[in-house]
């Protein structure tokens, strides 16, 4: 029979319900909140930097390649998500606690001095999130579409640069220069 527990019959269970096929078991060490952070913020980087690579997100563009805003808004939606997995092990360093929402998670990382009140508002537009305010626009008024991109990258160029901002502050901290 086909099934996980035949097809893993006399193999080692690696954890967590999942089933290594003939790998060798590797030692794993959880990295801690600081690494992750600085993994988030390179990936963030690189995404924030192929976004801007673009340029404009306009009606030229999307009429050209409609493939592009699905792909821009599934860019944002990742941006979004990177940020609050930020702010998540912000708040966990600093309190022991992980945040359960964005909203939560930005009020988190003002409180944690990761960002200001101004930010955390840019980063929640009143019209919800920027990925879903993009699919929105794409439907019924694509002409918005260049101005939600260009409001999220500013935002989100300005949550990267503050957090790598207090990255460093917290490294030089630790090391005592």
């Amino acid at each position: 029979m086909n099934t996980p527990e035949a097809m893993s019959a006399g193999r080692p269970d690696t954890g967590a319900g999942y089933t290594d096929f003939g790998a060798a078991p590797r030692a794993t060490t959880p990295r801690s909140d600081a690494e992750r952070i600085d993994h988030i913020l390179i990936t963030m980087r690189r995404t924030l930097a192929q976004l801007e690579g673009i340029g404009p997100v306009d009606l030229e563009l999307l009429e050209v390649n409609p493939t592009a805003g699905l792909v821009i808004e599934r860019v944002l939606a990742n941006l979004g998500d990177m940020a609050f997995d930020i702010n998540c092990h912000v708040s966990r360093a600093m309190s022991g606690t992980a945040p359960e929402t964005f909203a939560e998670s930005c009020e988190a990382a003002v409180e944690f001095g990761l960002i200001d009140a101004e930010l955390a508002s840019a980063l929640m537009p009143a019209e919800g999130p920027y990925h879903v305010a993009m699919q929105l626009y794409l439907d019924r008024e694509p002409v918005k579409v260049e101005a939600v991109v260009g409001d999220a990258l500013s935002a989100f160029q300005e949550f990267e640069r503050r957090a790598q901002q207090w990255r460093r502050d917290r490294a030089e901290g630790a090391t005592g220069t």
